[in-house]
């Protein structure tokens, strides 16, 4: 695909918004891994429970996910706000992780044995845990708002396709009626996949990247972190793959299908991976030319379409519901848009 082997660049690694989605994700990758063996074959009720529909499924793993997530930035980002999509309450990782997998967390303070708060930019934390901004935002910097989807690609997660992941994208945070919207300009975006092995980052006018494992498995190297920057599709790729989803619940379903045939206007053939966190990086890096869906949550693109904006890309956000899509022209977004 249309990406270059390079290093990640240090402007990228040493932001300490990427050092806590990496936290983050480090902490979602473990737990995905931890549950993995515990869901079976048999979707057991116990483990497994529906929300919209028998196929739309939510599991104690993704709610146990979101709740150490929290747990983490009510202690690193006290001041931000956290939108998840199972609502789940905190839970405290330091009471939780043992210690060998705390100390590879950029916010975890051994001597204290607690977390401490990073802030947005300046000084950043490393292993030692200093912080980059104490109590009060003394960064000076904005409210921010983390939207996470613990694990994106549920039914796939458990049923043991690969095509799962955990998704980060952060905003600045809107004021009143506009809190938690998305609507404030995007910052970060990590999508990290147990199931495939990769990791896909972007940092507002840093660029995409995509390396393979965990960003904090780098961490301890110290050496230059493998990555391949993202550009989309390469011109001249013969063939063209639209990517896309559809809704659980029938109703809305054959809606969808009714429209398919407008939809895929320039296309060769369609793929559905059920993630669309990772639709949107195959869009980044140029394995599908385009993604558009409707229903989404914004947990669902946050990461993603941050990422596909740094790899030079089109994107359009449809909010909680809305019509989202991704192309290599505003055009084509459009009428992607206006299509679905």
């Amino acid at each position: 695909m249309n990406s270059e082997l390079e290093s990640l660049p240090a402007e990228i690694v040493d932001l300490p918004l990427i050092r806590i989605a990496s936290d983050l994700s480090l902490m979602a990758w473990e737990q995905m891994g931890a549950w993995r063996p515990l869901l079976g074959a048999s979707l057991d009720a116990s483990v497994v429970d529906t929300k919209t529909s028998p196929n739309d499924l939510v599991t104690r793993a993704d709610a146990q996910i979101e709740a150490l997530v929290r747990g983490y930035l009510n202690r690193v980002r006290p001041h931000d706000l956290m939108v998840g999509e199972e609502g789940s309450e905190a839970l405290a990782p330091v009471e939780f992780f043992p210690q060998d997998l705390l100390h590879k967390l950029h916010a975890f303070d051994p001597e204290t044995g607690g977390l401490v708060e990073l802030g947005d930019g300046g000084a950043s934390a490393g292993a030692s845990g200093a912080a980059g901004s104490g109590p009060g935002r003394a960064d000076g910097g904005p409210r921010l708002e983390w939207h996470v989807d613990p694990i994106d690609g549920t039914v796939n997660y458990v049923r043991n396709i690969e095509h799962h992941a955990f998704s980060v994208g952060v905003c600045v945070a809107g004021d009143g009626k506009d809190a938690g919207l998305g609507l404030g300009d995007w910052q970060i975006g990590l999508v990290a996949s147990p199931g495939l092995g990769a990791t896909w980052l972007a940092a507002a006018s840093r660029g995409a990247f995509r390396i393979d494992g965990r960003l904090a498995d780098y961490s301890e190297s110290g050496s230059a972190i493998p990555a391949r920057r993202l550009r989309g599709t390469p011109p001249g790729l013969s063939g063209r793959l639209l990517a896309t989803g559809f809704a659980y619940a029938l109703s809305n379903r054959g809606v969808q299908l009714a429209k398919l045939e407008d939809l895929m206007t320039g296309y060769d053939d369609i793929r559905r991976c059920g993630s669309a966190a990772l639709d949107l990086c195959m869009v980044a890096e140029g394995r599908v030319n385009g993604y558009a869906e409707r229903g989404l949550g914004i947990y669902d693109y946050a990461g993603g379409a941050v990422i596909v904006e740094e790899a030079g890309l089109r994107v359009s956000r449809g909010g909680a519901g809305g019509p989202t899509a991704a192309a290599d022209t505003q055009e084509e977004v459009d009428r992607l848009v206006a299509a679905i």
